[in-house]
């Protein structure tokens, strides 16, 4: 579909200086923008997302002990993950969650890159970020809380940004 939009001329000459740093077209910036608010933007407030920066973060687990980083990661799977399926509409199910980790949190909350491989019955996901071993912990904690909550029994491998997750689905 084609549309026409007014903008400001401020707005258009920042569109096409960011457009040209990115070594892409204003009509694909506008158009991720569109997506964005679609997808995210328009809940971030109900949800009450925020902005932090990454370094503020991978700071504030510093002040946990590793038991703590895990049962922090189990609570938010129960509470946070729990209202984000409720929210969405969606049961707690493999589907359900995967979406949500891919869409919401890799894409938006931009934690980490999310990658889901399933061959036959048998997944693996994979969390690659930068902020360290106790978000490792964390993410590790959360993933295979979430997914015991529908019935799976993962194996994880943690190493300092990267979190490996396999388990085999139900029949």
């Amino acid at each position: 579909m084609i549309r026409t939009v007014r903008i400001p001329a401020t707005m258009d000459k920042a569109l096409r200086k960011i457009a040209e740093e990115r070594n892409t077209s204003v009509n694909a910036l506008v158009e991720a923008s569109m997506t964005r608010l679609i997808e995210f933007d328009q809940y971030a407030d109900e949800l009450e997302f925020v902005s932090v920066r990454k370094a503020m973060l991978v700071k504030g687990l510093e002040y946990f002990d590793e038991d703590e980083i895990r049962d922090f990661g189990k609570w938010a799977a129960m509470e946070s993950g729990a209202e984000l399926l409720e929210f969405f509409s969606v049961g707690p199910s493999l589907d359900s969650i995967l979406h949500i980790f891919e869409s919401v949190i890799s894409k938006y909350g931009r934690l980490f890159t999310f990658h889901h491989e399933s061959v036959g019955r048998s997944h693996t996901i994979l969390l690659s970020h930068r902020l360290g071993k106790n978000w490792s912990i964390f993410f590790e904690a959360n993933l295979k809380t979430i997914l015991a909550r529908i019935g799976y029994d993962p194996h994880t491998e943690v190493s300092t940004n990267f979190v490996k997750v396999q388990f085999v689905e139900k029949p």
